[in-house]
């Protein structure tokens, strides 16, 4: 039985995935002390078959969205500590040390990484900007009251004590901010940890960039009537 399961849901990733898993093999926290979970979420693309070339727990679903993926995968792990990543980001060597550090003061239930990318171009660029600025904003914070899943960490307990993330969300939305914002409501204290980094492939075209900042504000929007 792991102390920790790392949870990757995972949807036509086939091209992205082995980046993301190689990156976990390569932790500084022995092998034997966290689980891998793939959510395959219906993907048409063989995702799976990706996923089955390392040795990690595979699980394959219909297609649901990131919320139920996650949600699969915590009710397979065995972890009381789980970390959340995308099939599209690359972990650093240190992440998952990182991640779990905070979680020795047992006030903390939850916590919050960081992107990077190696990408030099202009619109990507511009995007780890932005993403600077707001962390250099919860940098000055005790605590925090949003946790993004490209790099988040929770208490099983809590999690699970609390619901999980809504199933009701679908695609890639805002799930994350929903649970996060309920946990805060509730007193929970989470924490921002800039030092623990995973790497990302931001848009590289402004339409790209365009389309998600539309798409990610459109569903935060629906946050606050759900609260």
């Amino acid at each position: 039985m792991a102390e920790i399961s790392v949870i990757i849901p995972a949807y036509n990733s086939c091209q992205v995935l082995a980046l993301c898993l190689d990156a976990l093999f390569k932790q500084t926290v022995p092998r034997n002390q966290y689980e891998i979970i793939v959510v395959d979420d219906g993907s048409h693309d063989g995702t799976d078959v990706v996923a089955k070339s390392f040795d990690v727990q595979v699980i394959r679903q219909e297609h649901a969205g990131p919320a139920v993926a996650r949600n699969c995968g915590v009710s397979r792990s065995t972890g009381k500590i789980l970390l959340f990543t995308d099939a599209d980001c690359a972990p650093r060597e240190d992440w998952i040390e990182k991640k779990t550090r905070p979680f020795q003061d047992p006030e903390i239930v939850g916590v919050k990484g960081v992107y990077r990318t190696n990408q030099r171009g202009l619109v990507a660029r511009f995007v780890q900007t932005e993403f600077e600025e707001k962390y250099d904003r919860m940098r000055k914070a005790d605590y925090i009251d949003f946790v993004d899943t490209y790099s988040a960490g929770y208490r099983k307990d809590v999690f699970q004590e609390n619901g999980g993330f809504d199933p009701t969300f679908p695609g890639i939305s805002a799930e994350d901010v929903e649970f996060s914002f309920r946990l805060s409501q509730k007193g929970y204290k989470m924490v921002f940890v800039p030092d623990a980094v995973v790497y990302h492939s931001h848009p590289s075209s402004l339409w790209t960039y365009l389309y998600r900042k539309f798409r990610f504000s459109l569903w935060r929007a629906v946050v606050p009537k759900l609260r």
